[in-house]
């Protein structure tokens, strides 16, 4: 799959309070990125009503980690959304492993600069 998305695609990784989403804020206003959070995808989806989103609450709700097909399907979907306003995204909350990159790569991968 090839997505008609220019720009970088740069993966943030880092604990919780390591200052993750003051980076991404000072790179989407300095660079006009788009910032995606998997975890903001996730509840938006929820929230939506719709029939992806009752399924992941019921598998947040057991506890469970929401299947990495559908975690790529959620990012494929939002960067689709805003390829013709964006400069490049920020990815936070993904990949957590570096499966989860290689993955990324091969299921999303654009052409343009990927770096995670």
């Amino acid at each position: 799959l090839s997505l008609p998305v220019a720009g970088a695609h740069v993966c943030l990784a880092g604990g919780p309070g390591s200052g993750k989403g003051t980076q991404c804020e000072k790179i989407v206003q300095k660079y006009g990125y788009t910032h995606l959070s998997t975890g903001d995808l996730l509840r938006a989806e929820v929230s939506s009503g719709s029939e992806r989103g009752k399924k992941l609450q019921a598998i947040m709700e057991k506890g469970e980690l929401v299947p990495l097909d559908t975690v790529l399907d959620m990012l494929r979907d939002a960067m689709v959304a805003k390829a013709d306003v964006s400069k490049g995204f920020l990815i936070d909350g993904y990949p957590r492993e570096v499966k989860q990159g290689e993955e990324f790569e091969k299921k999303v991968r654009t052409g343009a600069v990927l770096c995670w």
